[in-house]
């Protein structure tokens, strides 16, 4: 029996990012939701801007049974899509023309699963599993004002509504040697999660609008010990043939503690 999400009560593990910066995972106690007990989880420091939450690699509460591993994060995914979407948007907007005669409202509403599957069982290379599927819809209200005329008698209102669906797929790619500062991980989990975006109008985006790829690799008995990740945008603007680099977040196991006691995975 292999564990690859280790859950034991105060266990912890520390990750650092690609700036230096730190954040402690700790196992705290569980809670049951929908009559499923849930492995859960606390972060230090707590989440201040949501624009850094990565599901995959900041679970909150977390299932293992004899299907695999799934993260239940519909809260917290719903805050992070608000807000990197809504800053994106607002920035695109800001960079078009006229808008200094324009005044915008953002309003961002998000459908989802509430389960991210993470890891299915029996681990199988190169088969892949639907992780998650995501549909954010953006309302953009804005009004026109006519300079030097009264706003009321002269300004124009308008609204139109963005949507799209972003869908992800798993796949455990092979088993390899992981270095951290920690140690040397021998035979790790490699799993890469990939993202397609269905969008119905692309709106200044482009063929890998909003497309990620992120790698996850997984030890026996420790878990995560490191996390890759390639974004692009889902707003892009700029001058015709302009290249876009993915943002790239990457995090690294520094330290960690692994309580003895019942652990639960595979």
């Amino acid at each position: 029996m292999h564990h690859y999400l280790v859950n034991t009560l105060g266990s912890f593990w520390v990750y650092e990012d690609q700036d230096g910066n730190e954040f402690t995972r700790r196992a705290v106690e569980g809670e049951e939701i929908a009559g499923e007990l849930y492995q859960a989880f606390e972060y230090e420091p707590a989440f201040e801007n949501w624009e850094d939450y990565q599901y995959h690699i900041h679970p909150t509460l977390i299932k293992v049974d004899d299907t695999g591993v799934k993260f239940h994060i519909g809260d917290a995914i719903e805050k992070a899509y608000k807000k990197r979407l809504t800053t994106e948007l607002q920035k695109t907007i800001e960079e078009q023309q006229n808008v200094q005669n324009a005044e915008t409202t953002i309003e961002v509403s998000i459908e989802n699963q509430d389960v991210f599957y993470m890891l299915p069982f029996p681990i199988t290379l190169n088969e892949e599993w639907d992780t998650i599927r995501i549909r954010p819809t953006l309302k953009v209200g804005r009004k026109e004002v006519i300079p030097d005329l009264d706003p009321e008698l002269a300004g124009a209102r308008f609204a139109s509504s963005i949507y799209f669906t972003i869908l992800e797929s798993g796949k455990i790619i092979e088993k390899e040697t992981v270095e951290t500062p920690e140690r040397t991980f021998e035979d790790c989990l490699k799993i890469e999660y990939r993202t397609e975006t269905v969008m119905p109008h692309m709106n200044g985006g482009g063929p890998k609008a909003g497309e990620s790829t992120t790698t996850v690799w997984l030890a026996e008995n420790v878990g995560i010990v490191k996390f890759h990740r390639e974004a692009n945008k889902m707003f892009q603007t700029g001058p015709p043939g302009n290249v876009f680099f993915p943002e790239v977040t990457s995090y690294v196991l520094k330290n960690y503690e692994i309580k003895s006691g019942t652990t639960e995975g595979e």
